[in-house]
């Protein structure tokens, strides 16, 4: 099947979307090309010629799905070439040059729904060229087209902020009410012999596809979740989930033990800074209990407690902002229990 982004010889054979969901194993699979050659390759013929054959984590085509708010498929893919077919053939290869370049950029990013549909407009621009009536080509292209790449305009991850459900389809959609039949249509394979899950294969428009699946993540109470480590959105079987892989969960348990180590540091020197107040305490009490010992003393032992107090809090306050390490800390309170000795020295 030629699928470089010059013209030739188009493909007349219906070049479906198929889609099958594995909610055991967590997986969503995704094929492109004909019919026929798709079945064979669901029945295990790896020799079929398909497009695409794309195995991902459940989800990553709703998550990850194209959004044009900027209207650039129109502007740079469906423009050029509605242009061309209005044009002479002198203008036109320089407007199908615009337009391949922006679609073949789309057909290399690895995602099977920007290479559907960069194919998909490519290919019924090579078609729209046959008949002898190009105006009457060119307006049915467009239809087609924009039917299918009008969905990158609309958010279609639509769940409940805060469980992360997924939400059923409402009949009454306002897109269903005035579509025609054919943007509606989805047909379900069901599994055979060989092919144990049920696969849904779209064409004419990607929204049935958005819905079915939508609703199918609502039966199943699968729920999306945004991982608290890169901030991706992934699919989880409950709220419990936080992580979305094994890399994220490296660096959690990476960023864990640090804190852990922080606290265990801090836990330290706050444990020798209570000590050394009640060093000092101790001291203090055995000086008042000691007959004869001037009270001018003691009231000069009492202010440089005080004093050694707020100091303390002024440093502890340091090492936890960063501007003093845990060491500093703990080698000045040792001095401290120096002063207090020679303070209360009888």
């Amino acid at each position: 099947m030629e699928n470089q982004f010059i013209r030739h010889e188009p493909c007349f054979e219906r070049i479906l979307f198929v889609l099958t969901l594995d909610r055991k194993k967590m997986k969503e699979r995704i094929l492109i090309g004909e019919e026929q050659q798709i079945r064979f390759r669901l029945n295990g013929g790896q020799n079929a010629e398909v497009l695409c054959d794309m195995t991902r984590p459940l989800g990553t085509f709703l998550i990850n799905f194209e959004r044009d708010t900027d209207r650039d498929w129109n502007l740079y893919g469906l423009s050029p070439l509605r242009q061309a077919l209005h044009s002479n053939r002198w203008k036109q290869p320089e407007l199908e040059q615009a337009a391949s370049e922006f679609l073949w950029e789309k057909y290399l990013s690895n995602d099977p729904l920007k290479m559907y549909v960069a194919f998909r407009i490519w290919n019924s621009y090579l078609l729209a060229r046959e008949p002898r009536d190009r105006n009457a080509a060119c307006d049915r292209f467009m239809d087609k087209m924009s039917s299918l790449t009008g969905v990158f305009h609309n958010e279609t991850m639509i769940f409940d902020r805060e469980t992360g459900k997924p939400k059923h389809f409402q009949t009454g959609s306002l897109y269903f009410k005035g579509a025609p039949s054919e943007d509606t249509r989805l047909d379900l394979w069901f599994p055979d012999n060989r092919r144990t899950e049920e696969c849904v294969s779209a064409y004419a428009s990607l929204y049935p596809l958005i819905t079915y699946y939508l609703n199918r993540l609502n039966d199943w109470g699968l729920c999306f979740r945004q991982c608290k480590v890169c901030g991706k959105y992934f699919l989880a079987k409950s709220q419990r989930y936080e992580l979305c892989s094994d890399k994220c969960r490296k660096v959690q348990a990476l960023q864990n033990k640090r804190e852990f180590d922080e606290r265990a540091r801090e836990n330290n020197y706050d444990l020798l800074y209570k000590n050394e107040c009640q060093n000092w305490r101790n001291k203090i009490n055995r000086v008042k209990n000691t007959a004869g010992f001037p009270a001018d003393r003691l009231e000069k032992i009492q202010v440089a407690f005080s004093d050694f107090k707020k100091e303390a809090l002024q440093r502890k306050k340091a090492v936890k902002t960063g501007t003093a390490s845990p060491k500093e800390f703990t080698d000045w309170l040792y001095q401290q229990s120096n002063v207090i000795v020679e303070l209360t020295e009888i």
